[in-house]
């Protein structure tokens, strides 16, 4: 069976971020996006994840493409080893023309794993562009990649389904209906990913473009990777997420949520979103962000993240782990097994 693993920013899709303009985010203020160089290196160490994921995996032929300026990089995911001796094939992608192998590379695969920004639909382009040529994409089906893209849309589904979210309204061209506070509400970019471009609101709203208004919630901020499967979904350990940057609310890091009944909480609402999610269509890994209150009743989903998220490398370090799921399996390889052969 043949996997195609594409990571955007270094899979030849480097130049597209930085094409995204203020009519489509309302993000011109923000560099994060416009800097090449940090999203290069975070998107090659997310890339070169998978790639050890996947060669562990039995049976598996795993393809990735890479962008043209990056052959050492390249060089040195076609020297990663499988136990079997397997080595992933690597294709060179032409940056001004990102698109050609990647499609090419979609119909050719079994199965093809996207992993791109939310940000300006580049997520949902990547996904729509790889069904239209052929291929099966491993990861959420349209409906719930509609919900994570979108929080104004995710927050009107929540509503719908008593799914607990803080607090919130919508900004534009400097005005609201929500009753905002200038220390107690944040700013969201409506399409945004790794919180950047969320941030306190000061004295005034943003002048220009579209914003997600959300009461400020206290808590511990948790990430719970799915893996969906035929079978029903698999609950992997919950992560303590660490967030910091330029607002302060952007995604550093992660460390696996040791408390158990925070676990359990944890689990418990991310049981109940999964309930009311749209699913079908999905097969492979998405990300929960919940915020743990002082007691379960304030416990609040944050996002879903339609996607492989960072916290993949924290949870790939453990040789074994005890996940909420009807199945047997206890490690990232038998999970991944499982997604891939249709379990």
């Amino acid at each position: 069976m043949r996997v195609y693993l594409y990571e955007m920013v270094s899979g030849g899709g480097a130049l597209l971020p930085a094409a995204i303009t203020a009519e489509d985010t309302g993000l011109a203020d923000i560099q994060d996006f416009h800097e090449i160089a940090p999203l290069i290196s975070d998107g090659s160490q997310m890339l070169e994840q998978l790639v050890e994921l996947f060669l562990e995996v039995p049976d598996v032929e795993v393809w990735v493409s890479v962008d043209s300026r990056l052959k050492q990089f390249g060089q040195q995911l076609m020297e990663r080893t499988g136990p079997d001796g397997n080595q992933p094939f690597v294709l060179y992608a032409d940056p001004q023309t990102p698109w050609a192998v990647f499609e090419e590379c979609c119909r050719g695969a079994d199965w093809t794993l996207v992993v791109a920004p939310e940000l300006g639909g580049l997520l949902e382009d990547a996904c729509g562009r790889c069904v239209v040529s052929g291929g099966s994409l491993l990861g959420a089906g349209l409906k719930l990649r509609q919900l994570g893209i979108d929080k104004q849309r995710l927050h009107h589904w929540a509503d719908n389904h008593n799914i607990p979210m803080p607090p919130w309204g919508i900004a534009e061209a400097g005005a609201s209906d929500f009753n905002w506070s200038p220390s107690k509400t944040l700013v969201k970019p409506i399409q945004g990913t790794g919180g950047v471009g969320i941030r306190v609101v000061g004295d005034s709203l943003p002048s220009e473009g579209k914003w997600l208004l959300e009461t400020i919630v206290p808590g511990i901020p948790v990430s719970v990777v799915v893996n969906l499967t035929k079978e029903g979904a698999v609950l992997l350990p919950p992560c303590h997420q660490i967030l910091g940057g330029a607002g302060g609310y952007e995604y550093l890091s992660a460390e696996l949520l040791e408390h158990e009944g925070h676990k359990q909480r944890a689990w418990d609402l991310s049981r109940r979103v999964l309930n009311e999610l749209p699913l079908g269509g999905s097969c492979g890994w998405i990300g929960l962000d919940l915020m743990l209150g002082d007691n379960p009743e304030e416990d609040l989903l944050i996002e879903i993240n339609p996607r492989v998220t960072s916290t993949i490398s924290v949870l790939a370090e453990l040789e074994s782990f005890v996940p909420d799921q009807w199945s047997k399996s206890t490690n990232l390889t038998e999970l991944m097994s499982e997604e891939i052969n249709g379990k």
